[in-house]
């Protein structure tokens, strides 16, 4: 009768000793699989350089607090830091103030970051603060047939009308218009 009972002792001892290996078997490997760096290439992303054109002459400045540009394509989504305070009347239509990796494929959401803070316009020596009642966030109107080509250097051209990007309130404060028109080339 104890041969019998060593028997299922080994057998059952045998089952959970396998058991157990296959669980720190399994253990090891999500381990390893979680600290192991990723061997395979970046995935493939397009170069994009940001610039601004301006139109108006109706104020001596315009500086904005610009700090990220966000990009939404078929393939992703990215963002380009720019972290930088501009006068977009002074700005050269070859200055590039932003620019980045960002996914390629079919561009279909471009978006502003701007400070709600810092910003302002000068009219006569005088400053005015920017407001932003809709919040940090301009969106990019962009033409639907917009095309990010991986490996490739891209620029998108933010053409600003200032009637339309600046408003004066009836109550004499200055907000922008959170909406602008890109061309990609």
């Amino acid at each position: 009768m104890a041969l019998i009972s060593n028997r299922k002792n080994t057998k059952l001892t045998a089952r959970r000793v396998s058991t157990l290996l296959h669980l720190m078997a399994l253990v090891l490997l999500i381990f390893l699989g979680s600290c192991h760096e990723d061997d395979s290439p970046a995935p493939e992303q397009a170069h994009l350089k940001v610039k601004v054109k301006t139109q108006g002459d109706q104020y001596d400045a315009v500086h904005l607090e610009i700090q990220q540009l966000w990009t939404r394509t078929s393939a992703g989504g990215g963002k380009v830091v720019a972290n930088k305070r501009v006068n977009i009347l002074k700005i050269q239509t070859d200055s590039i103030i932003a620019g980045g990796h960002v996914p390629h494929g079919s561009l279909q959401e471009v978006m502003l970051k701007v400070a709600p803070t810092g910003n302002e316009i000068v009219i006569d020596d005088l400053s005015y603060a920017l407001e932003m009642p809709q919040g940090e966030i301009i969106a990019v109107n962009i033409a639907a047939d917009s095309k990010l080509f991986p490996n490739e250097n891209h620029t998108l051209m933010l053409h600003i009308n200032l009637s339309d990007f600046i408003q004066e309130t009836a109550e004499g404060k200055f907000i922008i218009n959170p909406n602008l028109t890109a061309v990609l080339d």
